[in-house]
């Protein structure tokens, strides 16, 4: 009987029977008290340590909203560090989303106690800096099995993260001033997790991607991290630079029936419930008066030691005022569009269908978003977007001087991934690199064999990036990821199809970040295509500051979909000729 005892406790082990999985407890102690977390399990059964919804800062509510974020007073007993925390509000609302959001999570390798510190990562997500990814909760165990420490970062968003009136008491680009918080918390904190504070990576993606850029170039975050992933994000792109966040915050407040003019627009701010708040920040965005957004800005208008974003981007990454370390950074396909299906459908109308919907729908939303509408030659700038899409250009970009870390770099097309979903914040570099649990929660599937193959060699090479600043060091065996470079502008590709191939990656950056924005100041009407080719280089002011950036764009992605779709459909029916010439 003693026998049978100890092989059912042994097959209960085994199997989970005798403790659940994820209920184990594990505890740790940190500046602000003692924290319990949980254990987690891969699907190769690596065993995780788990710490969600910890609280980074004080809560940014009552007199607190709309002010940089402050030291968090801690707990007495322990922290239950056990289930995640809400969203910061954001349109549209959630269920759960709140105020009270400055929440972090950390992912640790169960087995990393007594072992040398391991590296970390830490990611921020977020779309337009308006609301968080779609994603319910991004998974971090498959990621850290690799040996790493992971951390997600909950920050504040839209009006709450950015309103800006130019002055000290609503300065603005207090989102970044919560992740530049997070860091130094993380720093301070994270060696009781396993980690090292001295090796220190920022991720972003999307408007994640664009903070991690913006760091890059804040005096305050000089020194505080060794290597940045930028994923499917540029600080440089015209929709950011061209923004007026204060006009915005103006308009808002006018709604509300704050008066500017007043010594306590803040008091009346603030007193109004963050329902209200967002209902008029989404009454705005639908009005005609809708011109700006609430996004990052250059906040020189400070004292100089009190700034945290002095320089326009494109001009620091152009004359080297910011901080150098190795980046890795590329364009990913999302592996969904909630648009997709219409497209599809207008596609099997015929090629006219779709053609139409670019022309009257795609084009004139893009000419709005980079404020060419208004423009005095919008039909120029409309006919030049449209002979872009129909043509490659040739680009004259002469050499980069301004850095000297390594650029890694690259594109990665849809490699098959076949998930209902609608959620269009998940693109496939991060599916191969949080899967399979990410895709079990998103797709209800686990990997394919040559899914997983691809997920375990990118993990590697991101492992070896976040180690070493170099994706692929001194193993003859692996095939090489060369360096980016002015003369070598080499860039890694994954699963490119050859319908991908017409329309060349840093040619179509340069088009919307540099030539667009330029051509706009002109006054002259160009007929033809030859005079087209003959526009005046633009891209010389500012090629240091697309090169850094390699010129990830997401904004476009939707044109370049619906490119692919009408290259696809003129394959298929090569009986009808269809050409556009302009």
């Amino acid at each position: 009987m003693f026998l049978v005892a100890i092989l059912i406790c042994l097959i209960s082990s085994e199997f989970g029977y005798g403790q659940s999985r994820g209920e184990k407890k594990t505890t740790i102690q940190i500046r602000q008290g003692i924290l319990e977390g949980k254990t987690e399990y891969t699907d190769t059964r690596k065993i995780i340590n788990t710490y969600l919804g910890i609280p980074y800062a004080a809560p940014p509510i009552g007199l607190l909203r709309f002010s940089p974020p402050q030291k968090h007073p801690g707990w007495n007993g322990t922290y239950q560090a056990k289930n995640h925390t809400p969203r910061c509000a954001q349109i549209p609302r959630g269920v759960n989303d709140s105020e009270d959001c400055l929440y972090l999570n950390i992912w640790v390798p169960a087995n990393s106690d007594g072992y040398a510190p391991l590296p970390v990562v830490i990611f921020f997500d977020g779309i337009d800096f308006s609301r968080s990814s779609e994603l319910p909760y991004l998974p971090g165990q498959d990621f850290v099995a690799e040996g790493l420490v992971l951390v997600t970062v909950n920050y504040r968003l839209n009006i709450f993260g950015f309103f800006c009136l130019g002055t000290n008491e609503a300065r603005g680009n207090l989102g970044l001033l919560d992740q530049y918080y997070s860091i130094v918390w993380i720093r301070e904190n994270i060696k009781q997790f396993g980690g090292d504070p001295e090796k220190l990576t920022l991720f972003g993606h999307a408007s994640g991607a664009v903070s991690v850029a913006l760091h890059l170039i804040s005096p305050r975050t000089s020194g505080l991290f060794q290597r940045a992933i930028i994923s499917s994000g540029s600080a440089v792109s015209p929709w950011l630079s061209h923004n007026d966040p204060i006009a915005a915050s103006k308009e808002v407040l006018r709604i509300l029936g704050c008066n500017l003019y007043i010594t306590d627009y803040l008091r009346c701010l603030r007193s109004k419930k963050t329902e209200d708040i967002l209902q008029t920040v989404q009454e705005y965005s639908e009005s005609v008066q809708y011109t700006d957004a609430f996004l990052p800005i250059v906040d020189n208008f400070l004292p100089e030691n009190n700034r945290y974003l002095p320089y326009e981007p494109a001009k620091a990454f152009r004359e080297a005022t910011f901080f150098q370390v190795p980046i890795l950074t590329g364009i990913s396909k999302p592996i969904t569009y909630s648009q997709l299906n219409e497209w599809y459908e207008l596609a099997s109308k015929g090629f006219q269908q779709l053609y139409q919907y670019v022309e009257r729908s795609k084009i004139p939303d893009i000419l709005r978003a980079y404020k060419f509408a208004n423009s005095s030659n919008r039909d120029q700038i409309f006919d030049l977007i449209k002979w872009k899409y129909t043509s490659s250009s040739q680009d004259d970009l002469s050499h980069l001087t301004s850095y000297v870390q390594p650029i890694y770099v690259y594109y990665m097309h849809d490699i098959g991934f076949n998930i209902n979903t609608t959620d269009g914040s998940v693109s496939t570099d991060l599916l191969l690199l949080f899967g399979p649990s990410l895709l079990k929660m998103i797709g209800r599937r686990r990997f394919v064999d040559n899914e997983a193959i691809l997920s375990a060699d990118l993990k590697k090479m991101w492992k070896h990036f976040i180690i070493f600043g170099n994706p692929t060091p001194g193993n003859d065996k692996v095939k090489q990821w060369r360096k980016f470079s002015p003369i070598d502008k080499y860039v890694e590709q994954f699963h490119q199809s050859e319908v991908e191939n017409i329309l060349e990656r840093t040619e179509s950056v340069t088009f919307w970040n540099v030539l667009l924005p330029k051509f706009s100041k002109y006054h002259t009407t160009f007929s033809t295509r030859k005079e087209l080719q003959n526009i005046p280089d633009a891209t010389r002011n500012f090629r240091h500051a697309l090169y850094t950036l390699v010129g990830v764009i997401v904004a476009l992605l939707v044109l370049l979909i619906i490119c692919i779709i009408l290259l696809k459909r003129k394959s298929h029916e090569r009986e009808r000729e269809f050409h556009i010439g302009y």
